[in-house]
């Protein structure tokens, strides 16, 4: 019996370390797909010569959902001033939500449409952009076009002025895919260490997975900020009962049950700034891997056994994203098992040359990371000093599956400059 126990055990061992090994080689074969193809991918991020104003097909309404955004709102409806975009075509909405602030005042003042609402209870971005539909449905000067495209767009974003003339590109194609992902960057990426790490691993999502998934012919994933649907498929999101706290993840979910594509738009372009400090990385991530583990438990295995049972890549994919564990797990992870390949070798399941090889692997994605945002020769060292961000990943993962992770919508924390 305990011989079999043993068995059952070390099985179960092994089954974790395969696991770990499969999601660190599904995170790792975008790179090098891209590594091999990188000039073709780069060029798909060039944009052609449009003339909007004699082809604009498209009438957009940027939803802004924003919980007291004062400092950094003005910056964005800046930008959205300057679109290259007929004024007539497209409308600004700001969901002012529970703002104790000015942001209210700032939307009226730039002559946007804002909608004010106020709970006594915490809210989230889901609860705001549901409050938008309803609340717009009832307004007589504001007209529903038929061919409505929404961009939710958080307050802290910058827009590059071709952002919707390259939208509307796409959207113009006959058979076009509904909804859309576009470019991001982070703006304030060499603030600190931490805004360096973060930019490294926002340009790998968009140049290495969107870019390399847009080459193949693949769907792309939906990241939140920056993400536009047609004002139909926007209305089905919302009508979904909330899960989690990671809405894009329930997104994609319901569009890739129901067989709606996901385009990538790399060349329409907005920048937002990331947090600057340890303390606001905690917190942020915090909230975003809570959303995460919710997603993995309500999802992951549902989509997985539909995909086997169904045939459907599709399905089969997102499954893969969603049991993927964060970077940081799978780095703990290989270190662990190298060492424990090391000192007692029948408990892993290959050799520590193979750990060894994955630690590198990651090493190399971060350093491609870093080349992409043009990183200098110095920041290449917060590869090997991004220990304490690894840990407080760590550490925010470990605190969740106690089940004491966040659920309240904060405003973009950031330090004084």
């Amino acid at each position: 019996m305990n011989s079999l126990a043993e068995i059952l055990s070390l099985g179960l061992w092994y089954a974790l370390q395969f696991y770990l090994l499969g999601a660190s080689a599904y995170v790792i074969s975008s790179a090098v797909i891209y590594s091999l193809f990188s000039f073709r991918i780069q060029q798909q991020f060039k944009s052609r010569e449009y003339d909007y104003v004699a082809n604009n097909q498209t009438n957009f309404v940027l939803l802004i959902p924003a919980h007291n955004e004062a400092r950094v709102l003005p910056t964005l409806l800046d930008s959205i001033q300057g679109l290259h975009y007929p004024p007539d075509w497209f409308r600004t909405v700001v969901v002012a939500d529970n703002c104790i602030d000015q942001t209210a005042f700032l939307a009226h003042q730039a002559k946007v449409t804002c909608l004010e609402r106020h709970t006594n209870y915490q809210s989230d971005k889901t609860q705001a952009l549901r409050y938008a539909v309803e609340q717009l449905a009832r307004r007589a000067d504001f007209p529903a076009f038929p061919d409505q495209v929404i961009c939710v767009i958080d307050a802290d974003c910058v827009l590059d002025k071709n952002y919707l003339s390259e939208l509307d590109k796409h959207y113009a194609q006959p058979g076009a895919a509904p909804v859309v992902q576009s470019y991001r960057s982070v703006s304030n990426a060499f603030d600190s260490d931490v805004t360096v790490l973060d930019a490294a691993a926002e340009a790998m999502r968009q140049w290495v997975l969107s870019g390399t998934r847009k080459f193949l012919g693949q769907d792309t994933f939906i990241f939140g900020l920056g993400c536009s649907m047609r004002a139909s498929v926007f209305a089905d999101l919302m009508a979904l009962p909330v899960t989690s706290l990671a809405e894009d993840k329930e997104w994609k979910v319901y569009l890739t049950q129901h067989r709606m594509r996901v385009a990538y738009c790399p060349t329409a372009r907005l920048s937002y700034e990331v947090v600057r400090d340890a303390a606001a990385f905690r917190q942020q991530r915090a909230r975003w891997l809570a959303g995460y583990f919710q997603s993995l438990r309500t999802y992951g295995p549902r989509m997985l056994w539909r995909g086997l049972c169904e045939a459907n890549l599709a399905q089969l994919d997102l499954a893969l994203d969603l049991l993927q564990p964060p970077r940081s797990v799978l780095l703990a992870a290989a270190t662990f098992f190298g060492v424990l390949a090391v000192c007692h070798a029948p408990l892993s399941l290959v050799s520590g040359w193979v750990w060894l090889g994955t630690l590198a692997a990651f090493w190399l994605y971060g350093a491609l990371g870093l080349r992409l945002i043009g990183a200098r020769p110095r920041h290449y060292l917060l590869l090997f000093s991004g220990f304490r961000l690894v840990g407080t990943v760590l550490h925010t993962c470990l605190r969740i599956g106690l089940g004491r992770g966040v659920g309240a919508w904060q405003a973009t924390a950031r330090a004084s400059r």
